[in-house]
């Protein structure tokens, strides 16, 4: 897409917005009450829903909903909790009362406050989208039916995203698309069930869905959106409902690649530059800018206070995210995704999805670290993850301990979204939500699940297409070590279990991988070796783990609410 095209469509996100809150069409909460009947004197069918810009600015209040979807909430219990994104405690900073530590410990309770924010932003795009379609169903005329269908379906695509966030994460949650009936305290609903209608609701509305792939369909749902979205039910359905649909998974993954309208850039990184909205992988991405349409704050979350000079950023960032030694180790020196490393004399040359090693100004010079007082063993000279320290001729570990008295320059950071020199605390980087890389790598996973083959052939090209493009041999085998596997030995799938964490790092789809390959009670295995004396004791392994627990306000307010197992 034309950078002119790309913002314009920001811009029109920007003025949906203005026009809600001119309306005086507010957004509800997950409790959801009637509309308010005041509401026909201010919006009649003789005065709006006429046309596809009447019904665009309406849409975009669903839209915005995905605002904290990048680095917020959802960001935390799908990263966090896995062997990709850490946030040590630095003395006082990031501790939040030991929430970043329980996250990475699992040792998480059902009345942590985090886990409140999570449900809440999914049933808040739930119930904006419940409204949304209950006005469009109402408030729209017989004239003008054949348009605000297609704006319902498309509605109902983008809730069947967030209906699958809440099964993957809770389980059993309540089910409700009926706004005009809303209940106050919905009951529970079996996971499975959920599962079966928001498949339901794909197959009947998605598929009649545009397929145009154009500057009018960017940032939204559109047919291919809705078949990825199959693409990842059908995928985790042997997790979501015990039974395994690897068949489904491929054809909605084939309807993507038969298509013709997606590619491989490439260019692995041009997914994530700072102008990357013509990217030929985006399949849905959320159309992020520093101005009209703001949330997205990697660069905030992940850089050291004295990185500002690096890009010249207008705030001081907030030194939290880093990722796990082993992680990074699981890319060779070979891998175009992981970038070089700085020394002492010169800057990193080769772009990454991590910043490692030594940091320098935009002008030139070492980023010193000010405030490093002699725990650091580099002391000043700003050191990703310590890279080339020795203590007593031993290799200094990227993360000494969790906290908290964790370095302040430890652990390697999250590089993969170009920072823009000059940046604000919000970045322009497009998220991509569902890329064309994952299809390729469901469609695969999905081919060896049913032939049980580890050389199974065509899971091997689609494999070996994302590999040759970072540079790599391809492999002859799917099976391989675990990366984090301390045993050593070659497991099933261990290989294409690697490729994904790669090919994906940071793109929510970890925690899914973790569990779906049985390995989620083993991450802590891979994370250890820099916990201190009581994280060893704290961590927890149990297999209950893979739900989060319904937030305890969520349950004092619903007695129709039962906790899941192990809470």
């Amino acid at each position: 897409m034309k950078s002119k095209e790309r913002n314009k469509m920001k811009k029109s996100l920007y003025l949906i917005r203005v026009i809600m809150i001119l309306l005086g069409v507010a957004a509800f909460s997950q409790a959801c009450t009637k509309l308010d009947e005041t509401l026909y004197s201010q919006v009649l069918p003789t005065n709006f829903f006429k046309n596809d810009n009447e019904f665009v600015a309406a849409l975009g209040s669903a839209y915005t909903q995905l605002g904290g979807y990048a680095t917020g909430d959802i960001n935390e219990v799908q990263e966090m909790t896995t062997d990709e994104v850490v946030v040590p405690t630095r003395g006082s900073d990031w501790d939040d009362g030991g929430t970043q530590r329980r996250l990475h410990l699992h040792s998480w309770g059902y009345d942590d406050a985090f886990m409140n924010n999570p449900w809440d932003f999914c049933y808040s795009g739930v119930s904006t989208a419940n409204r949304l379609i209950y006005q469009f169903n109402t408030l729209s005329d017989a004239a003008h039916k054949d348009i605000s269908d297609g704006y319902v379906r498309e509605l109902v695509t983008l809730r069947s995203f967030f209906y699958w966030q809440l099964i993957d994460l809770y389980g059993n949650v309540p089910y409700d698309n009926d706004f005009a009936n809303a209940q106050a305290a919905p009951p529970q609903v079996a996971r499975a069930t959920v599962f079966a209608n928001v498949v339901s609701d794909l197959k009947t509305n998605a598929s009649l869905l545009t397929k145009n792939v154009d500057g009018t369909t960017y940032g939204r749902m559109n047919y291919w959106g809705g078949q990825f979205l199959l693409a990842k039910l059908y995928l985790n359905s042997q997790v979501y409902t015990g039974t395994a649909h690897w068949d489904e998974a491929i054809a909605a993954c084939d309807e993507i690649i038969n298509s013709g309208k997606y590619n491989l850039e490439s260019n692995y990184f041009a997914n994530f530059n700072v102008n990357n909205s013509s990217s030929s992988e985006f399949i849905f991405a959320i159309p992020y800018d520093k101005i009209f349409f703001t949330g997205f704050n990697m660069n905030m979350a992940t850089l050291h206070y004295g990185s500002q000079f690096t890009y010249n950023l207008t705030g001081q960032p907030w030194n939290g995210y880093c990722t796990l030694e082993k992680f990074y180790n699981s890319y060779t020196a070979a891998d175009l995704r992981r970038g070089d490393v700085g020394t002492v004399t010169t800057p990193a040359t080769k772009r990454g999805n991590f910043l490692a090693g030594f940091q320098f100004k935009n002008g030139g010079g070492l980023v010193t670290d000010d405030g490093a007082d002699g725990t650091d063993p580099d002391g000043k000279p700003l050191n990703f993850g310590n890279m080339g320290d020795l203590i007593n001729g031993v290799p200094v570990p990227q993360i000494n301990e969790l906290g908290p008295a964790a370095w302040r320059q430890s652990g390697v950071r999250i590089g993969k979204w170009e920072f823009e020199i000059g940046g604000t605390q919000d970045m322009s980087n497009d998220y991509s939500v569902f890329r064309y890389a994952d299809v390729l790598l469901m469609k695969a996973e999905a081919l060896w699940r049913k032939s049980h083959s580890s050389t199974d052939a065509a899971a091997l090209a689609l494999v070996n297409q994302i590999r040759e493009r970072a540079g790599l041999t391809d492999l002859t085998s799917l099976d391989g070590a675990l990366s984090f596997d301390l045993a050593g030995g070659s497991v099933a799938g261990g290989e294409l279990f690697n490729e994904r964490g790669r090919e994906m790092f940071a793109e929510h789809s970890r925690r899914q991988d973790l569990i779906r390959f049985g390995l989620w009670a083993q991450v802590n295995k891979w994370v250890l070796p820099h916990h201190n004396t009581t994280d060893v004791v704290n961590a927890k392994t149990d297999a209950y783990l893979t739900l989060y627990p319904i937030p305890k306000p969520k349950m004092a307010a619903n007695s129709n609410l039962v906790q899941n197992p192990g809470y």
